[in-house]
């Protein structure tokens, strides 16, 4: 089994139910039969009904994979349309009070990672992936105990209050297309993938700036209380802010 199956924690904002978490994550991993799809999404909470957005994008990316690594503009929108059109069929359009509507109609936000990996191994045993990403959400490489590749972000000072999100309204995507970052690369036996929502992200690549090799601990977190426990920690720390978290892991073998 040349790749793992993902490993993946999810905890919402310290105080909030995780019904209430606004991150989404999303894979298929049919090992050698097709190509494995991992999607993390990070609702934006100042927008209305950024879960259901989330959602709808991470499962969009597995379902109906980009016209990578030939996306363009109008590609772009074509696979946006139908998820535009979920999220406007899953609001409650009929609960929501006269003073919520201009900010629903305005849309939903959501920052969205994604990652395929091409399941038959090249001749030195390397697997090809891509990724594409809009946001803040990043895609880590480890190899020989480094960081190897860091995206869409490389340094903690990149991460703010403005990231570049799709919206569930195609009228706020016009300036969308810019912000689109792609990538492609190989991974080789003994590599690790880690996709983190920003909190984390950040947090990774504040420790790396330090000198540290922070995905050490992550790998020894194998079940929920482990890393419920790590985390409340590093929040009571203020080392990670207190936003939803999600960490995926990918073992190359």
């Amino acid at each position: 089994m040349p790749l793992q199956p993902p490993l993946k924690f999810q905890s919402p904002k310290a105080g909030n139910r995780p019904d209430e978490c606004e991150d989404a994550y999303m894979a298929a991993y049919p090992y050698q039969t097709g190509p494995a799809r991992i999607a993390l999404c990070d609702g934006a909470s100042e927008s209305a009904f950024a879960r259901q957005w989330a959602q709808i994008l991470a499962a969009a990316f597995v379902r109906r994979p980009l016209p990578s690594p030939h996306l363009d503009n109008p590609s772009l929108a074509a696979w946006l349309k139908p998820c535009e059109k979920e999220w406007r069929q899953a609001v409650p359009w009929h609960r929501i009070p006269w003073h919520g509507e201009a900010k629903t109609r305005a849309g939903a936000m959501a920052a969205l990672l994604g990652i395929t990996i091409n399941p038959a191994p090249n001749r030195s045993g390397g697997f090809h992936w891509q990724a594409v990403a809009v946001g803040d959400c990043c895609l880590f490489l480890i190899r020989d105990n480094a960081i190897a590749l860091s995206f869409p972000l490389s340094n903690s000072n990149q991460f703010n209050n403005t990231p570049p999100l799709i919206c569930s309204n195609p009228a706020n995507n016009a300036a969308l297309w810019p912000q689109v970052r792609q990538l492609d690369g190989e991974c080789l036996p003994g590599d690790l993938i880690i996709m983190a929502s920003d909190a984390l992200a950040c947090w990774l690549l504040q420790q790396q700036e330090s000198g540290n090799q922070p995905w050490q601990m992550l790998l020894s977190l194998r079940r929920d209380s482990q890393w419920e426990a790590w985390l409340k920690g590093r929040r009571e720390e203020r080392a990670i802010r207190n936003d939803d978290t999600t960490l995926i892991t990918i073992k190359v073998d």
